[in-house]
């Protein structure tokens, strides 16, 4: 078996007396944990999400006892399945998947270091949408020391190397999110990834010049969405081909930044 520990650490406010209010630190380590349970099914399970984060196909979770004289947590995972990683990349890949998916969810700038996880983010399915999705209210909930004081910092730290991920006020308002109540209309551009099966994708959007993560709601009819997978063709083809009209409901953090795009209708733009 493949142990990996490492710690939650939480700084100022409450956490400065090591102390934390009972029920903001339960509702904390109960959101780290699904994060963590969803990241490491994905990392041993083929990329395959499990949303609801209260089991891992291959490994345990476990909280050891908290070092005295700070409010940090020790945290063990245990890898039972021997043929699902090698124990000589399992800490490096955990890691960096952790960092790649999170940072992702959080607005941070990063991109994958280790063979094992560029290989899910260069998959044409998109991995990485329908993973933010499943970490954006475990990441939340992990942030509830932050919600009753802005001053908190949390850092999830790996042994001997440092922060791997750090929460505060700022990360907060990128998993703080809103959807709008009206459908924006002949929103224009071109799919870049798409799984047929999840519903899950990703649009390059002419006007903002940027590639936005999106979900088809399931009232858009099978021909609409074949219109997905044209538009994912032809734009691999040619540049400026494959190019759609989508109306959609948009999920907006706190920051005002579009999360992702709720597709409630698809036409072919006409040229």
């Amino acid at each position: 078996m493949t142990k990996i520990t490492f710690a939650i650490k939480y700084h100022h406010g409450d956490a400065t007396d090591g102390r934390l209010d009972m029920y903001d630190a339960a509702v904390s380590f109960q959101g780290f944990a699904k994060a963590i349970s969803i990241t490491t099914h994905a990392l041993l399970n083929d990329g395959e999400i499990r949303k609801k984060g209260n089991k891992i196909d291959g490994a345990e979770l476990y909280i050891n006892p908290s070092r005295k004289g700070s409010f940090e947590q020790i945290v063990t995972l245990v890898i039972t399945n021997k043929e699902a990683i090698g124990a000589s990349i399992a800490a490096a890949a955990f890691y960096d998947l952790i960092k790649w998916t999170w940072s992702k969810t959080l607005d941070l700038a990063f991109e994958p270091e280790t063979p094992h996880v560029k290989s899910l983010a260069e998959r044409i399915e998109p991995f990485i949408g329908e993973m933010e999705e499943a970490l954006e209210i475990p990441l939340e909930q992990a942030h509830r020391p932050i919600k009753k004081d802005e001053n908190v910092v949390i850092a999830f730290k790996r042994q001997r190397v440092g922060d791997v991920i750090t929460l505060n006020s700022d990360t907060l308002k990128s998993v703080s999110l809103q959807t709008d109540a009206e459908i924006t209309e002949n929103i224009k551009g071109n799919v870049t990834r798409y799984n047929i099966l999840s519903g899950y994708g990703r649009f390059y959007d002419d006007e903002l010049e940027k590639t936005i993560s999106f979900k088809v709601s399931d009232d858009v009819s099978s021909t609409q969405k074949q219109l997905l997978t044209w538009s994912l063709h032809f734009a691999q083809e040619a540049e400026g081909a494959g190019k759609l009209l989508i109306s959609a409901k948009k999920i907006i953090t706190a920051k005002g930044a579009i999360k992702r795009y709720l597709v409630s209708s698809i036409a072919q733009a006409q040229i």
